[in-house]
């Protein structure tokens, strides 16, 4: 039965409708409650109340040119947080060795790996060697070729020819250019937050079922009636936030009870989860 669902934007209260909880969603999985965590209507609540199906675009999405994108999304990654990527960029995109398509390695690590300034204090940029390597090799290919035509699947695919650069990477860096659904950047806060929800497997690796992981994100999307590039958005902001609580949710969706009580001990951990 579908229900009423209320909520306050912009201080203008909004009526909506809800599927029943009980009601299929995708592949076994119910739409579940709003108010419990990670369910497909949770993710359509949150989704309606931080107002992204009324945003003309994605917040992330990009001014950048490619090569700056393709730069920062480099610098970024594994081990590196969001605010050191960019203080990286930013010194990068100062001294011109973006600009200038620097295509010397022992430029691009010379700069990498002084000391850079964060929040008044000095933190030292991870990986400066492998990262000057992946960099100025790129912009070898950047210089000499002209991928502006390419969109979508199409600028991914030539992006995974780069050293250095995988699928996550490429999809971000194409859904940061153009804002595309047609691609997923399936990162760890991702792929756990898939896992909570229901539809992604524990036995899913990103390294061997991207293409799989990614089809199966994008109708997860389409069914909520939600663009993939502002729901990943969406679930990135909230993974990072809730932080320890994300990691709980995750470990207890990979695990298997091995007994009733151990089945009923779970159950009272994701009462008690709920009330946090």
């Amino acid at each position: 039965m579908i229900k009423p669902f209320y909520y306050q934007l912009n201080e203008v209260v909004e009526k909506r409708l809800i599927p029943d909880p009980k009601d299929n969603f995708m592949n076994g999985l119910t739409w579940g409650e709003a108010h419990e965590f990670f369910t497909p209507c949770y993710w359509l609540t949150q989704y309606w109340m931080n107002g992204f199906d009324r945003m003309s675009e994605s917040k992330y999405k990009s001014n950048a040119t490619l090569t700056e994108e393709l730069t920062f999304c480099l610098l970024g990654g594994f081990g590196v947080t969001a605010e050191l990527a960019t203080a990286a960029f930013e010194r990068c995109k100062e001294v011109g060795l973006i600009d200038n398509y620097e295509t010397d390695p022992r430029c691009w690590e010379d700069y990498l790996s002084h000391p850079l300034k964060l929040e008044g204090k000095s933190r030292r940029y991870r990986y400066p060697r492998q990262k000057s390597k992946y960099l100025s090799s790129a912009m070898k290919v950047l210089k000499s070729c002209n991928w502006n035509h390419l969109k979508g699947k199409q600028l991914r695919d030539r992006l995974l020819t780069l050293k250095g650069v995988g699928p996550k990477t490429a999809s971000w860096i194409v859904r940061n250019l153009e804002d595309s659904d047609e691609v997923a950047i399936l990162d760890i806060h991702l792929i756990r937050a898939g896992i909570i929800t229901g539809i992604f497997k524990p036995e899913h690796n990103v390294d061997k079922h991207y293409t799989e992981m990614e089809s199966i994100f994008i109708e997860f999307c389409r069914k909520l009636g939600a663009q993939p590039s502002r729901l990943d958005c969406l679930i990135w902001d909230q993974m990072r936030e809730i932080g320890p609580l994300g990691l709980r949710l995750f470990e207890r969706a990979m695990h298997k009870p091995k007994n009733r009580a151990e089945l009923i001990s779970l159950s009272v951990e994701e009462k008690q989860l709920q009330l946090v």
